[in-house]
């Protein structure tokens, strides 16, 4: 009987503990983004329109064991302004997400937002990232005090009757030691666009991959400057079309500045070398999704911008954008609000939350 008293005991015990460890909480946030963005000049490369848009990305789930495991669905509703109910487009959100100080995956279709750092325009251009808020696939991420690690699948394209199988798959990682100036990173990433189901005579399959070694200064503490950040390397493109056998392999010089002091900010990007995307004129974004202006052996890209607005829940972002590529240039105007809140956030709002200021996406 006391053997029986024990057991039942140690049952209680561990239903207890059990419950406890599995503690759960609702979570929920809100995304909402306003895009305007008036392109002007040359429409060698990019069409001279305006985008203006907005966007709602609602989640609701389940976080587990103090949001270490997170279960959320959700969608995504974007809608051009101007057009009534005409051009809007819903996709869905559905994740799992495990974090954890060092650790962090997701599988399913969950935002772009939870990249460590915004992907740079040769790998998605603004016009793509306006318009494709998730990631679809799974992506790991590794983060330690002096930098960090995420590799990800981007499944752009299920194989059907009318659409072509097409996925891309990305490594990107930075090194930099606190306190010290030496920054060392990289990314690499292959674009696969396959055959759809019962494919045209003629139809191939296609390979890009993309290749950025590069090193950098961290020279914010030895400036007035509350960042500054130089960047430079190599840009590398390896194209196949298995329709013939050959090889295009672009390749030139990188480089990237950004500073930003105060409300203030400037973002300079330069490439200049072999022309990145040599299949673009035949295949578009759906292979090489980054700005079309790296068809040209030269571009350069300067941003200078302003925080109108920004704290821990809204940024409000005036930014015009200079494009230089060869025999073409774009003026970009462009006006970006972000305003995101979720269930922690609205717990602390109360509070000052510690200088926290909300990223813009773009």
């Amino acid at each position: 009987m006391l053997k029986l008293r024990n057991i039942l005991l140690i049952i209680a015990c561990c239903i207890g503990v059990s419950q406890q460890a599995i503690s759960q909480e609702l979570a929920w946030s809100v995304d909402f983004n306003t895009i305007f963005d008036n392109r002007e000049g040359d429409d060698k490369f990019t069409d001279t329109k305006t985008f203006f848009q907005t966007r709602l990305a609602p989640e609701i789930g389940i976080s587990l064991k103090g949001n270490s495991h997170r279960i959320a669905a959700g969608a995504v509703w974007t809608q051009p302004i101007g057009s009534e109910w005409n051009g809007y487009k819903i996709s869905p959100t559905l994740y799992y997400r495990y974090t954890s100080p060092v650790w962090k995956f997701s599988f399913g279709m969950f935002p772009r937002t939870q990249l460590i750092q915004t992907s740079q325009n040769f790998i998605i251009s603004d016009s793509l990232s306006y318009n494709q808020a998730n990631i679809r696939g799974a992506m790991v991420q590794y983060t330690r005090e002096n930098g960090f690690f995420e590799a990800y699948i981007d499944w752009r394209g299920m194989q059907s009757e009318t659409q072509r199988e097409a996925f891309s798959i990305l490594f990107h990682g930075e090194w930099n030691k606190k306190h010290k100036v030496l920054i060392a990173g990289g990314t690499a990433m292959m674009n696969h666009l396959a055959k759809q189901k019962n494919p045209p005579e003629g139809q191939s399959l296609v390979d890009n991959i993309i290749v950025n070694p590069y090193l950098g200064l961290n020279l914010a503490k030895v400036t007035p400057l509350d960042s500054f950040t130089i960047k430079a390397g190599a840009l590398l493109s390896i194209n196949r079309d298995r329709s013939y056998d050959k090889w295009d392999i672009p390749c030139g010089l990188w480089v990237d500045l950004t500073a930003e002091w105060k409300f203030l900010g400037l973002k300079n990007t330069l490439y200049t070398g072999g022309k990145l995307y040599p299949y673009y004129n035949k295949f578009g974004s759906i292979l090489d999704m980054g700005e079309p202006y790296y068809q040209s052996s030269f571009y350069n890209r300067t941003s200078v911008y302003a925080y109108i607005m920004r704290n821990w829940f809204m940024n409000l972002e005036a930014s015009l954008d200079f494009n230089i590529a060869k025999d073409n240039f774009t003026f970009y105007q462009r006006l970006l609000l972000r305003v995101f809140i979720d269930q922690n956030g609205w717990k602390d709002r109360k509070n000052s939350h510690k200088g926290e200021r909300l990223r813009n996406l773009y």
